[in-house]
């Protein structure tokens, strides 16, 4: 996500969108040149930075993407789109209207995991969206990818890209080279807090 203005430890600063934007592009580009057959699908969240950047991307280079929700629509606005600033909020809006109702879910009691995946652990809602987006990858595609936009470091509570950075690779995912956000931006030219 987007740093939220005046967040004390920064990680993605508002400042490194187009860089990340770039990155992001050029990670997707080198993945469908890799692709030998068949169509490429996209699967992400929808929260402020790298998860909308994905899913624009995708549409720019046509490829169909599905938006997963861990939260109901205004929740997750409330949670993981609006604290950005700026204008998350509707650019979010803009991509659930362009991928419709049929490629966009919210993670709900009727989601049910296979064992293989949670192994009888007790998640909370950012894990299990986590593992859902990896169950309906491994559903879909006989070769899947994860791109991952990351300080590298744990994020503020349980879940997040470190857990799934981590789990993927559990269930046959590759990792592409991770984008690190420190790369980025330069960190002396951040305002003093």
């Amino acid at each position: 996500m987007i740093d939220a203005p005046g967040r004390k430890a920064i990680r993605f600063p508002a400042r490194a969108e187009a860089a990340a934007r770039d990155a992001i592009a050029r990670s997707l580009k080198t993945l469908i040149a890799l692709q030998s057959s068949g169509t490429c699908i996209g699967i992400a969240g929808g929260a402020s930075g790298g998860d909308l950047l994905f899913h624009e991307l995708c549409g720019e280079l046509s490829i169909p993407s599905l938006l997963r929700l861990a939260l109901p629509v205004d929740r997750y606005i409330e949670a993981s789109v609006a604290p950005a600033g700026g204008d998350w909020v509707p650019r979010f809006h803009a991509l659930m209207e362009r991928l419709g109702p049929a490629a966009v879910r919210v993670l709900d009691d009727s989601v049910i995991l296979p064992e293989t995946l949670t192994a009888g652990a007790q998640l909370n809602i950012w894990q299990r969206t986590n593992l859902w987006m990896v169950n309906e990858a491994i559903a879909l595609a006989p070769h899947r990818t994860l791109i991952a936009l990351w300080d590298g470091s744990a994020g503020d509570g349980p879940g997040g890209t470190e857990h799934l950075v981590t789990k993927a690779p559990e269930f046959g995912i590759d990792v592409a080279p991770i984008i690190r956000t420190q790369g980025l931006f330069d960190p002396a030219q951040m305002p003093p807090s």
